[in-house]
């Protein structure tokens, strides 16, 4: 009889736990469109980065549909994680200060400026590929411009488009 008892509360406390966990997943916006491997994909990134996933989006990546996850954590940075429908990640996006990005890559940053705040930088990975994204604002307007590690040279200068 008690292994009986015993028995019935622990399948109760596995469907609590279960419910429980499908709800916090249901107030993440977007989460309820994710694959379950991407789902848990997201889920484990954002764990082993001490994060929590703010919202989920569908986007295109190339020819290949992902799962984005912005992650949030009080005192650090901002990122982003795309995974394709089977959990692999895709992509990472972490919002940097300017002082941590390459020299070369800040110079170019910089120079391109032209009177411009800088008002964020992003170091990009996906498929191998590193690349930094700045944000800058002139006059209200904003503007992103992406720079890839081959295309500019170690003193921060822009390499001639190569034909």
């Amino acid at each position: 009889m008690k292994l009986k008892a015993i028995t019935s509360l622990f399948a109760a406390l596995c469907v609590l736990l279960v419910t429980t966990a499908g709800a916090d997943d249901a107030k993440i916006p977007g989460m309820k469109k994710t694959p379950a491997a991407a789902a848990e994909a997201l889920k484990k990134y954002a764990a082993d980065a001490g994060m929590k996933i703010k919202k989920v989006a569908v986007e295109e990546h190339g020819k290949v549909t992902v799962y984005e996850a912005e992650l949030k954590a009080p005192g650090k940075a901002d990122r982003e994680v795309a995974v394709t429908a089977d959990g692999k990640v895709k992509g990472e996006e972490e919002t940097i200060p300017l002082d941590k990005v390459p020299e070369a890559a800040r110079r170019a940053i910089e120079a391109n400026a032209k009177g411009a705040k800088i008002e964020r930088v992003q170091r990009i990975n996906e498929d191998g590929e590193t690349v930094y994204k700045a944000e800058y604002v002139l006059k209200g307007k904003a503007t992103e411009v992406v720079f890839l590690r081959s295309f500019f040279y170690p003193d921060g200068k822009i390499k001639p488009e190569e034909k």
